[in-house]
């Protein structure tokens, strides 16, 4: 007997699978597979964080995101799945991080003691047609030296549509992300 798994793209599976304290070994193993950079420590722990974030006035706009969780060292993870070809997903991903930045702050906290923010997207559509690689990693940058010095805000997209290997071209454990994102509805347990 076939059987088909849920698809791991569909918001509902996709929180199940990433979201929650009992499959929270998962979201570590896919964080650290999709770390931007190598000199980051292992996660070895994460404490999931309210996904709905509020504004403080109520005429702001309300952010709710798929995941939002943070490692020990209190680096805060936002990990979108994003179906839909919205008008301002790059913008929204940003606004997104911000708030989650600026939400670690109360009053009489030193500024210092913000930690990093690492926006992660999945998008079934191309988010930048020029790009040919699935995983693009985005980072502040100063303009002439390229001097990365404002290292609190990264962004990464894995996007589908671009990754074209067969399963026996997989090289690595983001390509079998990318494979698992993908056709994950398609595999049967044979």
């Amino acid at each position: 007997m076939i059987t088909k798994y849920l698809d791991p793209k569909n918001d509902v599976a996709f929180r199940k699978i990433f979201g929650t304290e009992k499959n929270k070994d998962i979201l570590m193993h896919f964080l650290n597979d999709m770390a931007m950079f190598e000199d980051n420590p292992s996660i070895t722990d994460i404490s999931f964080l309210k996904t709905i974030q509020d504004p403080e006035i109520a005429s702001k706009k309300t952010s709710i995101v798929d995941i939002l969780c943070k490692d020990a060292s209190g680096r805060q993870y936002i990990v979108e799945m994003q179906v839909a070809n919205d008008i301002g997903f790059a913008e929204r991903a940003q606004y997104y991080a911000a708030k989650a930045y600026i939400n670690q702050a109360n009053v009489g906290d030193r500024y210092h003691n913000l930690r990093e923010v690492v926006f992660l997207a999945i998008t079934q559509f191309n988010m930048f047609p020029k790009r040919k690689h699935f995983k693009s990693d985005h980072i502040i940058l100063e303009k002439e030296s390229h001097d990365h010095d404002l290292t609190h805000l990264a962004f990464s997209f894995l996007e589908l549509p671009k990754f074209n290997k067969k399963i026996h071209q997989l090289d690595g454990m983001i390509d079998k992300w990318m494979y698992f994102f993908k056709h994950g509805k398609e595999t049967s347990e044979a």
